[in-house]
């Protein structure tokens, strides 16, 4: 009986961690647009890159705006070619009549933002400039993602925007996690006597005595950073309950040691009425 109880508790802690560790670190990825053939912009305020969001409608597979967080960055690796010392390109939020009348609050469809921090070959574009320049932090009718040059020759080779929520992969890495913590407690059944008698009778064989089998902690399957295809499944979420969770985990463990320590003093005493 004690057996069972304390199989149950060791799964328990188990999903429990795995679960706790979900809540803690699945929250947000990075999405990686596929830039395949970059080509070189005039340097006459061209565009280097021009993209249409899952928004518009006509590419449902695309990248989403709002999947966006306040976390969130865009990343703009570029080549630049003529006078770069000052910002040499300007991420373009662009709308227009589509499938969803834009936010009252967005009053143009052509909207410009500068970077907050840059180099000869890479720029940074914050969430707060962004929806300041749209005119509201809602990106649902983001219909074009835009990157054009400010008067030099430039050639986009990489987008990434951070900390995004897209949809499904918090739920394929729950249940991942959730099957490895499942199979790591079979594992741990299968390796253990079946009876107590079995248990007595190799405690009181000193040369058969194996020493204890390690059991290795549940891999914890996080959510990668962003390939450049979109993934499918739902959003992560932010767990606030996150302290409690590790509270009820931590008085799981004790409670576990305390009945397994009683257990296996009650089985010492009983051993030792036999000599």
């Amino acid at each position: 009986m004690m057996k069972k109880i304390l199989k149950a508790l060791f799964t328990a802690v188990v999903t429990m961690l795995a679960a706790a560790a979900l809540t803690i670190t699945a929250c947000a990825e990075d999405y990686v647009f596929e830039i395949t053939e970059p080509s070189q912009t005039n340097g006459e305020w061209d565009l280097a890159f021009i993209y249409e969001t899952a928004n518009a409608g006509n590419f449902p597979d695309n990248f989403d705006a709002a999947w966006m967080t306040p976390e969130s960055e865009v990343i703009v690796e570029y080549i630049c070619e003529g006078k770069c010392s000052k910002a040499p390109l300007e991420l373009i939020w662009q709308t227009w009549k589509g499938p969803v009348e834009p936010d009252p609050d967005v009053k143009k469809n052509w909207n410009k933002v500068s970077p907050y921090e840059y180099s000869e070959t890479s720029a940074k574009f914050s969430f707060a400039d962004i929806a300041k320049a749209y005119g509201t932090d809602n990106f649902s009718t983001v219909y074009a993602i835009n990157i054009g040059d400010r008067g030099v020759k430039l050639t986009v080779t990489g987008i990434t925007v951070t900390n995004c929520n897209i949809p499904g992969t918090a739920v394929t890495s729950e249940t991942e996690t959730q099957y490895e913590a499942e199979t790591e407690a079979e594992t741990e059944t299968e390796a253990e006597p079946e009876t107590e008698a079995e248990t007595e009778a190799q405690t009181e064989k000193p040369t058969e005595t194996k020493p204890a089998k390690e059991t290795s902690a549940p891999a914890v399957t996080t959510s990668a950073e962003a390939e450049t295809s979109i993934s499918e499944s739902e959003p992560a979420k932010d767990g606030g309950g996150a302290a409690a969770v590790i509270i009820v985990i931590i008085i799981f463990v004790i409670m576990a040691a305390v009945m397994a320590s009683a257990y296996f003093s009650k089985k010492k005493k009983r051993k030792n009425r036999y000599y």
